[in-house]
């Protein structure tokens, strides 16, 4: 049998016999590799029994993970999930097989947006690493614009005949940044502050006004933690002209930083982990890890200007 190549695979099935037939044989394949680790299964719980019943004693080769578990939180903690499954679990060559099947019940359509644009960086991201990945999609609980966009955001679908190329795949970087709409404006009674060159005052700023308007004390500090990472960003582009706003609006507080010139050409800024190197975006790993909604916008006027916007729900805990 030839070995299912390293890259981010899609299996869409319609049925529990589909769904069995993609990924029982992309878990025995990483199963009898010698290099590998035992491979990797995230799916949803009533899966998980048909998956054992079906693998049978394989299934004690299978690292098998609950979905809701594994896919709680913001795209971007799923995100540093499997990156750290990655470095914990991976085989001396890098090689593991790795299949999760998302979670799309409960989340709003914006939540939902968010899910399938890191679907796109995940191939990005991977793409320098010998992973073999699958994202499994049910037809019967993924809605078809969440089907779409898997085929859009995966450069192969795995089914039960083998690999075959996506011929809607659109490259990470242009399926990120299209259709993006502008910012809703702020609202006139957003709070101002000027930066100039302090940028240790944007903490205390974000955190003071959490704090204000109700968000407990733990969790306004980590949000003013995530502010930083924004402004540790425009300090290190030497833009000490760059200032904050801050707002609420149904339970939920705003801020932005904003840049009066310069660009963000890089659609996945703060979505890659920190290195060994020091880099001017890594601080804002922090800031997608900790808020909800991270949104950057560049300007289209001459001298530029940008604006990355941060959101997250009051309640939020620590």
């Amino acid at each position: 049998m030839t070995r299912t190549p390293a890259g981010h695979h899609v299996g869409i099935h319609s049925g529990d016999e589909e769904f069995l037939a993609v990924l029982v044989p992309f878990l025995r394949e990483g199963i009898a590799a010698e290099d590998e680790p035992d491979p990797l299964a995230v799916v949803p719980a009533r899966k998980l029994v048909l998956l054992r019943d079906a693998l049978g004693s394989d299934a004690r080769r299978v690292d098998l993970r609950e979905s809701t578990r594994w896919y709680s939180g913001t795209p971007a903690n799923g995100l540093a999930v499997a990156l750290d499954y990655y470095a914990g679990h991976a085989g001396p060559t890098g090689r593991i097989h790795m299949a999760g099947e998302p979670v799309w019940d409960g989340r709003s359509a914006r939540q939902t947006a968010e899910w399938t644009r890191y679907e796109a960086l995940v191939t990005d991201l991977f793409a320098p690493y010998p992973i073999t990945a699958m994202c499994l999609y049910d037809t019967r609980t993924a809605p078809p614009a969440v089907i779409d966009a898997a085929r859009r955001t995966h450069p192969t679908e795995l089914d039960r005949h083998g690999v075959h190329t996506g011929p809607e795949f659109t490259d990470p970087a242009v399926y990120v940044t299209q259709d993006l709409s502008p910012l809703p404006a702020p609202p006139p009674e957003a709070l101002a502050l000027g930066l100039a060159g302090d940028m240790t005052a944007a903490h205390r700023f974000a955190t003071q006004q959490a704090r204000s308007l109700g968000m407990a004390p733990e969790p306004a500090d980590r949000f003013g933690e995530a502010v930083s990472g924004a402004t540790g960003y425009a300090a290190a582009q030497g833009l000490d002209s760059a200032h904050l706003l801050l707002w609420s609006v149904r339970e939920r507080i705003l801020c932005e930083v904003r840049a009066p010139r310069g660009r963000i050409t890089d659609p996945f800024l703060g979505f890659r982990p920190p290195g060994p190197e020091p880099r001017p975006e890594d601080g804002l790993w922090r800031t997608r890890q900790i808020c909800e909604f991270v949104d950057l916008r560049s300007e289209d006027a001459a001298e530029g200007g940008w604006t990355i916007r941060m959101e997250t729900a009051l309640t939020a805990t620590g």
